[in-house]
């Protein structure tokens, strides 16, 4: 089956490769994200329907849909990710019921790269040229591709900044770690929903000695988060509201 264009692609065009799937017993991609953490794994096509679909999926991204309330699905025979929205979730038996399947104009979370919070409060002291410098509060972190840094840090609405702003960034991952400079430039400034205040995401580089402390801390906070995802899905199954 050629592969549309994502233009091209309704609804009866994906359940239509998706029950070619079912057909063949081959599995589709499902990508979700917890807590900035990518979750992708393999799912089997159970059922097609009209209105939607039903899919066995793994534990861990039945939480992930059900905390992010929604999921991608990927199909090679797909020009692009399909966006679809949970009906129901059993976590006994994985099972996912998947309704208002759509190839979306652009995809908001990272689903290939892990975005972590600190586990404490991280404070950033940013420094640029012709302004005072400022400390601010850490949003997330990731490192990204050629192990370029990304910042995110909270800043008050009417801080001067503006996209590709060249700045320093100076900021502890926690007490015992040594100070971490990042030089780069401001890559978005986005408003914060309900606060007098943007996101600014800072891409940079460090020195090597930096970028490996920074990718230490990324992993220990990935093997935390993938632990609470782990205690989330055990107490899904055990049921809301029951104790142990």
């Amino acid at each position: 089956m050629a592969k549309q264009t994502a233009d091209e692609v309704s609804t009866e065009m994906i359940l239509s490769h998706l029950r070619a799937h079912l057909n063949e017993q081959r599995p589709v991609m499902l990508y979700n994200t917890y807590q900035g953490v990518p979750i992708t794994f393999e799912a089997e096509v159970a059922m097609i329907h009209p209105a939607y679909v039903g899919l066995i999926v793994h534990p861990y991204q039945a939480v992930c849909i059900k905390e992010e309330r929604r999921t991608y699905i990927e199909s090679k025979t797909l020009p692009s990710l399909v966006r679809a929205y949970p009906v129901s979730i059993d976590y006994t038996n994985q099972v996912v019921m998947l309704k208002r399947l759509k190839i979306p104009k652009s995809i908001t979370p990272d689903l290939l790269n892990s975005w972590v919070a600190p586990e404490k409060s991280v404070r950033v002291e940013i420094s640029a040229d012709n302004m005072e410098d400022l400390t601010v509060k850490m949003i997330e972190i990731a490192v990204l591709e050629e192990n370029q840094i990304h910042v995110a840090v909270s800043v008050p609405e009417d801080a001067p900044f503006n996209r590709l702003d060249a700045v320093h960034l100076a900021f502890k991952l926690d007490s015992k770690s040594d100070l971490i400079q990042v030089q780069g430039m401001v890559h978005s400034l986005t408003k914060i929903r309900g606060q007098d205040r943007k996101r600014m995401e800072v891409a940079g580089k460090a020195t090597m000695g930096d970028e490996i402390t920074i990718l230490a801390y990324v992993a220990k906070r990935e093997d935390q988060i993938l632990a609470e995802l782990d205690k989330a899905y055990q107490k899904l199954r055990r049921g809301k509201g029951r104790k142990k």
